[in-house]
């Protein structure tokens, strides 16, 4: 029986029965453990229509999740769908079955529990589906427990990149007294009751069956319930369930249960009892993970590597029953080196496969524990792979490093040159990772002698594009073109897909910052082919590559798709070094835009992130140095000097030349003088050559208005800017503006000599708060003769905003009051008469000021903090 529950069982229902084909919805059901959300389900699932179809998969509580592990549920479940097993990579999996939801012939029922223990490309099938569920006749349904929901899980932003206008979202709360009295029916102190289960139906449900005299003292935990409820049952009924405990995934009577003797009986007993609970396809789970754990806690270590080695021993007569995922919790849990070392490397390999490379590395990772059993190969390879899955999806730290050198010298020990040559071109991809060109270089140089000594054409073609790379990455592009053109001749045509790959990203790339825009067909063609062979690296490559491209050439839209593709395929496929890395230009891109506290704020979030290497960092620390500088913020010359230290770290002169505009940028602002000698000085010993285009414009653009020479000879125009540098300010901003790039826009429209114009562009600088941009043009406007007395100057923030504690201004302190009372954007837009693109804005602004996630989290806020609307808490005990 539920409590307390019919009104969002009623939602749910409601839902069902409004399903159409074209009115696909997501619910989100939330709460602690053991607060009633599979219960919900239950019971809901049992009340729908039959026409209503319902799937169901799970997350399971294993040392290392399952990768995909719901979405191979799901796919048992429709047996219709017609799928080919090869087709198990999110990339080629998802759209198989978004074309399968949204041709259903009649509404369906789609469950995925647990989510707090997803993988991460389960996450992202969540994402995929949610943000096109409209497409679908499918009410897609999700549960989690929101108090193992840290700030920094996956799941958090995920909701809040979910549209708001098809997210219902369910929040389960503890049972009130009254609902306690009821369930206690007098035989126990409902109190008490209360007062050591704090509410939660589980809790409640399992101290009141523990079948103990009820004049005893009410036990003070669940586990103590459990242990009172085992107590009691037959020994050889408490033992099978003891044995059961030890298993995270559904449990298989025939396979799991083959050797617990009247298991049958017993299985038929703990129904009854509701200890354990029977899913549609005949598998068994306890009744809750908290029952399962609590029984599993009666066991010393010493007793659960004893029962996880036994039911290892049964799994492995036929292994291939059982997923990897499943071997391996129990090896992990038997600690047994044997059969860890038997099966991470391919569980690891399958992982990858599937793009979960953080589990990839969690199963490698437990082999690490077990290499002096390994011979000489069998260890090289491991530390091989653990330090390539780790790297690129956790962080490139001294371990990672390490493990290559332990790889290269056990592979030198046996004598493999290719291996040789092959962790010599790893070691210097991790140096460069972590900022460090000198020694990538170094590395780089010695591979590169030993494949051309081993004749292996293939390896010495992908030597020749790490080569090329490098050219790229040091701005020598038409050398890096070269080296690129060489790789691709040495592996030829049908040879090496990953040479291939590799090496047109490289050309691409070159081309386009020589502004040669066929580069982009070279970049799509890596691309594709990248993902058609699931190399995964290169694809992010690809990517981060095109992004900074089209942010540096103003083409903000292209900016905005790549980086927003870019995100979701590194978050899917676990590439984190690659996803903070990108997000530093998702920062340029709002620095451009105009939406500088955004920018500050992504930035922030990058760099106080633990684990990513100075060059990870690097885009994002430039970035935000130039949205202080033009927030006026009293921070910014302290993060300019620290990105430039950090630039000059890297040898790199793609990180040089924007952080020293950064500086003539300040010196424009600012009027210091020492600030323009020194950045113009750094910069004339940059070979102007290895500018692109678009630098070397931006170059002219700021020593122009800083009334100093660059050297660089006067072509015809190429970009916005050198039409600002020809003194053609209006036809610049104008260009600007239509590219999206607010903030230059409007810099080259307060440099007009039309008064309207610099009034517009003050208006529009202010709403950015670029206050130090205001004031610099105020003032270049008197030197042109344009007196303040013919300007519209702004003032600065509204007086409710500055009264208000976090700065919400008036309209956004009302909008957020309506996000209180549960209305989404497009009702508050309604409600205000405004256009729902407005609103989106103002609830932007909100989440930002708020430094909260999402709208949840702001309502959430709001409770607690009602001041942020002039409220004064209560402190009445309520």
């Amino acid at each position: 029986m539920l409590f307390e529950r019919d009104d969002e069982l009623a939602h749910l229902l409601d839902l069902a029965r409004d399903m159409t084909r074209s009115n696909g919805q997501l619910v989100t059901i939330s709460g602690e453990a053991g607060i009633g959300k599979s219960s919900l389900l239950r019971a809901f699932t049992q009340q729908i229509d039959e026409k209503n179809d319902c799937v169901w998969g799970m997350c399971d509580a294993l040392f290392t999740p399952r990768p995909l592990g719901p979405l191979h549920d799901i796919l048992e479940m429709l047996p219709d769908l017609e799928t080919d097993r090869r087709l198990e990579a999110g990339v080629e999996l998802f759209p198989r079955l978004l074309s399968y939801f949204s041709n259903l012939s009649a509404p369906m029922v789609l469950i995925i529990e647990d989510v707090h223990w997803a993988d991460n490309g389960t996450l992202d099938f969540i994402r995929f589906l949610g943000r096109r569920i409209t497409l679908c006749p499918v009410l897609f349904i999700i549960t989690y427990r929101d108090d193992e929901l840290g700030r920094d899980h996956p799941l958090t932003r995920i909701l809040g990149d979910l549209p708001n206008d098809q997210l219902h979202r369910i929040g389960l709360k503890p049972l009130s007294m009254e609902s306690v009295k009821q369930m206690a029916s007098g035989d126990v102190d409902p109190t008490s009751l209360m007062q050591i289960t704090g509410g939660n139906p589980f809790f409640v449900s399992e101290i009141l069956a523990d079948g103990s005299d009820k004049s005893r003292r009410v036990p003070e935990s669940v586990q103590d319930a459990v242990n009172s409820r085992l107590s009691r049952l037959d020994e050889a009924h408490r033992l099978m369930l003891e044995k059961l405990s030890i298993i995270a995934v559904p449990i298989d009577p025939e396979l799991h249960c083959s050797e617990i003797e009247n298991s049958e009986r017993w299985i038929a007993a703990s129904l009854s009892v509701g200890i354990l609970q029977e899913e549609s396809d005949g598998k068994l789970r306890f009744r809750h993970e908290l029952a399962r754990r609590a029984t599993a806690s009666r066991f010393s270590s010493i007793e659960l590597r004893s029962l996880h080695k036994r039911h290892l021993d049964i799994l492995m007569v036929s292994p291939e029953k059982y997923s990897f995922a499943e071997l391996m919790h129990h090896a992990k849990g038997a600690a047994d080196a044997t059969a860890i070392m038997r099966y991470a490397p391919a569980a690891a390999e399958n992982a990858a496969r599937l793009g979960a490379h953080r589990e990839a590395a969690g199963y490698l990772e437990a082999a690490l524990q077990y290499i002096d059993i390994a011979d000489t190969q069998e260890a090289a390879e491991i530390y091989e792979a653990w330090a390539y899955e780790s790297s690129i999806s956790n962080q490139i730290d001294d371990r990672v490093l390490e493990a290559t050198r332990h790889a290269l010298t056990l592979w030198r020990a046996i004598g493999r040159s290719d291996k040789i040559a092959e962790n010599l071109r790893s070691l210097s991809r991790l140096h460069w990772y972590r900022g460090e060109s000198a020694q990538a270089n170094r590395y780089l140089d010695e591979a590169v002698k030993l494949f051309e000594r081993l004749q292996d054409d293939g390896k010495l073609a992908l030597a020749y594009s790490m080569r090329s790379q490098m050219m790229m990455l040091n701005s020598h592009m038409e050398e890096a073109i070269s080296w690129g053109e060489r790789a691709l001749t040495k592996a030829g045509e049908t040879e090496a897909s990953d040479v291939r790959v590799h090496a047109l990203n490289n050309i691409g790339t070159a081309k386009l910052f020589l502004g040669d825009k066929t580069g982009i067909d070279d970049l799509q063609q890596s691309l594709s082919l990248a993902i058609s062979k699931n190399l995964h690296e290169d694809a992010a490559r690809v990517y981060t590559n095109l992004s900074e491209y089209a942010v540096d050439i103003r083409d903000l839209e292209l900016a905005e798709k790549t980086i927003a593709d870019g995100v979701a395929f590194d978050t899917k496929h676990d590439l984190d070094s690659w996803t903070y890395y990108l997000l530093g230009r998702k920062v340029q891109l709002r620095l451009e835009q105009g939406r500088l506290e955004e920018a500050v704020s992504i930035a922030q979030e990058v760099i106080e992130t633990e684990g990513q290497t100075l060059l990870m960092r690097l885009p994002a620390r430039i970035m935000l140095a130039r949205a202080q500088l033009r927030l006026a913020d009293k921070e910014a010359i302290k993060t300019l000097e620290q990105a430039r230290h950090d630039a000059l770290e890297t040898g790199e002169v793609q990180y040089q030349i924007p952080i020293l505009l950064g500086f003539l940028e300040k010196a424009w602002l600012s009027g210091a003088a020492a600030v323009v000698d020194d950045a113009m000085f750094a910069l004339g010993k940059i070979d102007i050559e290895r500018f692109s285009v678009w630098t070397k414009g931006e170059y002219a653009f700021w020593a122009k208005l800083l009334n100093r020479p660059t050297g660089l000879s006067s072509n015809k125009p190429l970009t916005s800017f050198d039409d600002a540098v020809e003194g053609h300010y209006e036809k610049a901003g104008d260009k600007f503006a239509d590219a999206g790039a607010n903030y230059l826009a409007n810099i080259c429209y307060g440099l007009s000599a039309k008064p309207s114009l610099v009034s517009q562009a003050l208006t529009s600088l202010r709403e950015q708060k670029a206050d130090a941009a205001v004031a610099r043009l105020i003032d270049a406007a008197e030197t042109r003769g344009i007196g303040r007395d013919r300007l519209k100057i702004p003032r600065g923030p509204y007086n409710a905003s500055r009264q208000n504690s976090l700065g919400l201004t008036a309209k956004e302190q009302v909008v957020l009051k309506l996000l209180g009372e549960g209305l989404s954007n497009g009702e508050i837009a309604e409600n205000l008469s405004r256009s729902p693109r407005t609103i989106e804005h103002h609830v932007s602004s909100i989440l930002q000021k708020m430094n909260v996630e999402n709208r949840m989290a702001a309502v959430l806020k709001l409770k607690d903090e009602p001041g942020h609307l002039g409220i004064s808490k209560r402190h009445d005990g309520n």
